[in-house]
């Protein structure tokens, strides 16, 4: 069987930090410390949903979030602005790296697919404008299931979709929860540092590998 990939999306293919640039225009000098509670607030929230199996669309988890972070920085950003940025958050771009090197990979003969907390009509705007849709055999959405990831349902649920077991998927992300997630129902992993400012969660787990981006990801790869 070949080896599958899944790709987690924000962070990992798209470079969701890039809306600090149209994010400034509204907050200033602190549009870091505001993006980091913004999407601090997005997964805070995602998890007390699913604790409370209160089932909400991934969207309205972001929008509550910036509406958080705009209280917690006492900003104000008018609702036009709100839906500038949610607007530019489709069209995020990849990062420099990400298709030359999911198309290496296809290359190699591994099957690749995008795997998201993210609506899917969304999450597929966003890998089209990234140009990325098409290095992927699906993207899969935990829309509709009313949980999100690191629900090990959510992992679980991708595997019987896609039709490849455990012992034949990597699960590949640059977030630290959704590393653990994955790692916590047997999947191996790679985590994509790609700053010394990302920090894996201390919870003792053993990381397969460790990548600063997807160019040494393919490197690491083609060694196996």
């Amino acid at each position: 069987m070949k080896i599958s990939l899944a790709f987690d999306v924000h962070g990992t293919l798209v470079d969701a930090s890039s809306v600090l640039e149209p994010l400034a225009s509204y907050v200033g000098g602190e549009a870091a410390s505001f993006f980091e509670t913004w999407k601090y607030k997005q997964r805070e929230y995602a998890f007390r949903r699913r604790m409370m199996e209160d089932d909400v669309d991934f969207s309205l988890c972001t929008r509550q979030a910036l509406d958080y972070a705009c209280l917690r920085h006492k900003v104000e950003i008018p609702e036009e602005g709100k839906l500038a940025l949610f607007d530019f958050s489709k069209r995020l771009p990849a990062y420099p790296e990400a298709k030359v090197a999911l198309e290496r990979l296809k290359e190699m003969g591994f099957k690749l697919f995008a795997f998201t907390n993210g609506p899917l009509d969304e999450v597929k705007e966003l890998l089209r404008h990234a140009e990325l849709e098409d290095c992927f055999m699906s993207i899969y959405s935990v829309e509709g299931s009313r949980t999100f990831k690191p629900d090990p349902a959510v992992y679980e649920s991708f595997l019987r979709s896609n039709h490849t077991g455990h012992r034949f998927t990597w699960f590949i992300s640059g977030n630290s929860f959704d590393v653990i997630g994955a790692k916590n129902i047997g999947l191996k992993v790679v985590w994509v540092q790609r700053t010394l400012d990302s920090i894996m969660d201390p919870w003792g787990v053993s990381l397969d590998q460790i990548v600063k981006n997807l160019d040494e990801l393919v490197a690491f790869f083609r060694d196996k």
